[in-house]
């Protein structure tokens, strides 16, 4: 069974920590919907989550921070001052990135670019801020489902699979955040 953990709790803060930095991956509520997450320098934990979604690797994943600095060397140098610039939406956007080359291919899939969102739900930049990087965030349902809106239903969804689910309420946004390819400005996904 997951433990479920409250942030708030500074046992549990350490434990959640420690646990991620060894490989635990976590279900945690974000702007619309609940995520599932892992440290972004763990290739085994990422894998695991794409399995338990049944997601195609060579889709990539969201990654996200509560401040600029933490994606900085995630992003090719010469696009991080246009990726900065454009995080002025009110509305939560992932913007989708040339990539460095310390960025794992699990997270960029078939792709070089990466997509980062600098997030402002509460619960999401704490586990930034505890865990002191950038986190993987992608819905939390097999592919093809409808995501999780209810904390009651993560733990039995994926079969007690999940290491930690993050206590806490998904944010006002009524449908996950819209993705625009930074250098296009196409948008790649609508979102609310």
């Amino acid at each position: 069974m997951s433990k479920i953990i409250d942030l708030n709790n500074e046992e549990n803060r350490i434990e959640f920590s420690n646990g991620v930095i060894k490989g635990a991956i976590f279900a945690y509520p974000t702007e619309a919907v609940f995520g599932l997450g892992c440290d972004i320098r763990n290739k085994e934990s990422i894998l695991k989550i794409l399995d338990l979604k049944k997601r195609d690797i060579s889709k990539g994943l969201i990654v996200i921070s509560d401040n600029y600095e933490k994606v900085r060397n995630l992003i090719d140098d010469d696009y991080y001052k246009l990726f900065v610039n454009n995080n002025s939406e009110s509305i939560p956007t992932t913007w989708l990135c040339p990539s460095s080359r310390i960025v794992l291919p699990e997270i960029t899939g078939n792709s070089r670019k990466i997509a980062i969102r600098i997030s402002k739900h509460k619960i999401s930049c704490e586990i930034c801020k505890l865990l002191n990087l950038p986190i993987i965030s992608t819905s939390a349902n097999i592919a093809g489902d409808d995501p999780i809106i209810k904390f009651e239903k993560i733990d039995n969804y994926f079969d007690n699979k999940i290491d930690y689910i993050v206590q806490g309420e998904i944010g006002d946004s009524n449908k996950p955040s819209r993705i625009i390819d930074l250098l296009t400005k196409k948008v790649l996904r609508e979102g609310g």
